[in-house]
């Protein structure tokens, strides 16, 4: 490993996601980043996640494909084998046999992360393949501890069905007023030991939200990458589990309440705090 380039580790937290996880470890694994490491969480699932998980490190080492590499004088066709994955990437698989919560996924993820960066992608979302580098790189030039992107949302099929554009980060907008740091983001590890891990206490739908709050009541430094990097999988009213179920949806809507009240409150008492120090000053 070059010692001038930062591992990144990828979290991937999934529960009963066997229909779409292929095609989201696929899309990390082949990151255009050199040195990833990816951690995947199975918490818990009862699909046929933990039959492919089994076979993740046999499918990588092993998948190949001969495409055409060239034709010879006498005019036949050369090709040759080449692996489909990169044979690089450090590989960690944590399996539960029961389910342990959405929170706690993430965050079994997360203690086994040693990269200097890090990110989590959820087992049915599609990073772009440039995502983690384009990232590293806001994070390197921007000086700056935590960095997001646009996204956009995709159906079942892979059809657009919202872009979002996100705005340069300031602490009314992206947190106060509501959470638009979006899911496309990649912060430095040591925030981990400044803020803590995700609250699986009290926060099982928006756990980001109260995550990176405390990350920037702690003073961390954010930046935005005016860019689409990443898609959120929208599976509609059909599918039953996640965050688009109505009982999950109405608890995200009423834990990102409480999060938006905490970034108010603490907007507020740092105004007054300046208002303070500038009467004190005079």
């Amino acid at each position: 490993m070059d010692s001038r380039i930062k591992k990144v580790t990828i979290v991937i937290p999934t529960f009963n996601q066997g229909e779409y996880l292929n095609a989201c470890v696929s899309r990390c694994l082949c990151q255009t980043y050199p040195e990833l490491e990816i951690v995947i969480v199975d918490g818990g699932s009862t699909d046929g996640t933990k039959d492919y998980l089994k076979n993740l490190e046999r499918e990588i080492a092993e998948k190949d494909i001969r495409p055409i590499s060239s034709m010879d004088s006498h005019g036949q066709i050369i090709r040759k084998e080449e692996k489909v994955f990169p044979q690089n990437r450090d590989l960690k698989i944590l399996i539960f046999d029961e389910d342990i919560g959405p929170t706690q996924t993430y965050n079994e993820g997360f203690k086994q992360a040693t990269g200097e960066y890090c990110t989590y992608i959820v087992g049915d979302d599609l990073p772009f393949p440039h995502m983690i580098e384009e990232l590293v790189d806001a994070l390197e030039k921007g000086d700056a501890d935590f960095s997001y992107s646009d996204m956009d949302v995709v159906d079942d099929q892979g059809a657009i069905v919202r872009q979002i554009r996100l705005p340069d980060y300031n602490f009314e907008s992206c947190l106060a007023d509501w959470y638009f740091l979006g899911v496309s983001h990649l912060y430095k590890t040591s925030l981990h030991q400044t803020s803590g891990f995700m609250d699986a206490d009290n926060y099982t739908s928006a756990n980001d939200y109260d995550h990176y709050l405390r990350f920037a009541m702690d003073g961390a430094r954010f930046v935005h990458v005016p860019k689409i990097l990443y898609s959120v999988r929208h599976h509609g009213k059909q599918r039953k589990t996640g965050q688009h179920s109505d009982e999950r949806y109405t608890n995200l809507l009423d834990e990102s309440k409480r999060c938006a009240l905490r970034a108010r409150a603490f907007q507020t008492a740092c105004q007054h705090q300046v208002i303070t120090s500038k009467k004190n000053r005079k």
